[in-house]
């Protein structure tokens, strides 16, 4: 019996396949083979010196000593430009010889048979990478047209083209050798560390030799500057730009002098103005979303803002917009709203008060990440003095700025609809004053104004609305005299110098008063 396949008997069938196997093989054979005899039995270097169009390439070759090494049994491909190509290049010009030499010439064989189907990222020998690509009838080395492809040698391949292709910085590159970038060029250079690394040093406990491990925190953290496989877009301010960002930034980094004073202020001040400046991938401008986000992580809308009157570089790793003024504002950057979660239990005290996360999941109620700190009184005394029924929840964080603090509190309908009994509470703050001196629950009044006593009278009574989340203004333009955003240099311990104090305000008697306290987060929102 004779197998079928879609009606068409198998012997049939494979007769077909057969017929048509050669003209199907003359493609392949075309795009995919350097035909043996088209080589030369030159090396590469020969082969090039070989060519008279390509005297000037060879005189470089030469220059750079590259002629040994292409005339090696290792196997290379080179982009060869032609005299026409390199009639402006002075050859008494070393490191401009040097570079355009490394950037045509790479490892192993590249035909165009690679390419044919999906263009290919060349790695050079000085580590920049270009697109070997197929277009129309042609092929392309970066965007330079190849005008004699796949000319085979001993040793490699050689593609003549007819324009060289130019040396392209990288970010690194550029920011330390571009004129009126000093400001950024210096602190960059500033924050490289070099640290021992005992580990590379020694093999099996025997010291070998002193190795040193380099870090920077925008390389390692923000951008991979130096890297040729890493793209990004970068505005890069000026260096009156830098001056103008810095003196906006500064102020809100007012340091104490136990936390390192001026020199943590500046140090702190530059790392903010150099968080936002980086971005991935080429962004073409005008941007087509309606926000790009920074390599940080912060998102900004009306991206366009960024590119204006701005002057673009095209980079081998990106697309430098060096700037006269960086149009990133405070509150998108390092003056963002600040939620403290009231169930984190980092730097958090209480008195008379068992406390417990609850989930707010499926309550309806929109509550900060699902969860909100639930209060159980621990007594049924009426405590009259500042240390009764409270939680004290520290404010880390916080700048030299000025402040809308509020705290928000949950109803009891959130588990009872039928529980419609209000809260009571007072607060109080503390902080570091002017004289770098801690004040302590000092009491908030109905102004929202921080005073300067500690009786419960002097505080303001809040009551709460039952039948709603209390998003309650508990201080109004509070002015911080200084930051509080570094941890000891010494011990690595962060240390809150900023608390709000929530106090239970109803009497065990006050029958109609919730005693429990249901508090979602502490919010402050800063005032420009």
């Amino acid at each position: 019996m004779k197998m079928k396949y879609a009606g068409i008997p198998v012997i049939t069938l494979l007769l077909f396949v057969l017929t048509a196997l050669p003209s199907c093989n003359e493609e392949w054979d075309e795009h995919y083979n350097v035909a043996p005899a088209n080589k030369s039995e030159l090396n590469i270097f020969d082969f090039i010196k070989s060519k008279s169009d390509l005297s000037k390439f060879t005189q470089m070759l030469e220059i750079t000593e590259y002629d040994s090494i292409l005339s090696q049994s290792q196997t290379f491909t080179v982009w060869a430009p032609t005299n026409a190509a390199l009639e402006n290049v002075d050859l008494n010009n070393y490191n401009q010889v040097l570079k355009i030499v490394t950037n045509h010439v790479t490892r192993f064989s590249h035909p165009t048979s690679e390419v044919f189907k999906k263009a290919k990222k060349i790695t050079l020998m000085n580590g920049k990478i270009l697109e070997f690509t197929r277009f129309q009838n042609g092929y392309q080395f970066g965007d330079k047209v190849i005008s004699e492809p796949d000319l085979a040698t001993q040793n490699g391949i050689v593609h003549i083209v007819s324009q060289y292709s130019p040396y392209m910085r990288n970010f690194w590159e550029f920011i330390n050798e571009q004129e009126g970038l000093d400001s950024l060029r210096k602190y960059l250079n500033s924050i490289t560390l070099q640290t021992f690394d005992e580990e590379k040093s020694f093999q099996d406990g025997v010291f070998v030799d002193s190795v040193f491990k380099e870090t920077n925190y925008v390389l390692d953290r923000l951008a991979q500057l130096k890297s040729e496989d890493s793209t990004y877009t970068a505005v890069l301010p000026d260096n009156a730009a830098w001056i103008d960002a810095y003196n906006k930034i500064s102020p809100y980094f007012k340091t104490l002098p136990k936390d390192g004073g001026e020199q943590m202020q500046v140090s702190v001040s530059k790392q903010m103005l150099v968080r936002d400046l980086f971005f991935r991938e080429r962004i073409q401008v005008p941007v087509t979303t309606d926000s790009i986000m920074s390599t940080f992580g912060n998102k900004f809308a009306q991206p366009d803002r960024f590119f204006s009157n701005a002057t673009l570089t095209k980079l081998s790793n990106g697309n430098a917009y060096v700037s006269p003024q960086l149009k990133n504002e405070p509150i998108e950057t390092w003056l963002k709203e600040y939620k403290w979660e009231a169930e984190y239990s980092n730097y958090r005290t209480s008195a008379n008060y068992s406390l417990s996360a609850l989930s707010s999941i499926g309550s309806g109620f929109d509550i900060s990440r699902g969860y909100y700190l639930y209060t159980i009184p621990t007594t049924t005394s009426d405590l009259a003095s500042i240390n009764n029924m409270f939680v004290k929840f520290a404010l880390p964080s916080t700048l030299s700025a000025k402040y809308n603090i509020y705290c928000v509190i949950v109803p009891s309908i959130i588990v009872d609809a039928n529980d419609l009994k209000p809260n009571k509470v007072r607060f109080f703050m503390s902080y570091m004053n002017n004289a770098g001196v801690q004040i302590n629950d000092v009491a908030v009044n109905a102004n929202n104004e921080v005073t300067t006593s500690t009786a419960i009278t002097a505080a303001n009574t809040v009551t709460t609305d039952p039948t709603k989340i209390n998003k309650i203004l508990v201080v109004k333009n509070f002015q911080f005299p200084y930051s509080n955003v570094v941890t000891d240099s010494k011990t690595g311990i962060y240390t809150p110098t900023a608390f709000l104090r929530v106090n239970n305000a109803a009497k065990a008697t006050e029958v109609a008063f919730k005693r429990t306290l249901r508090i979602d987060c502490i919010i402050l929102e800063p005032v420009q």
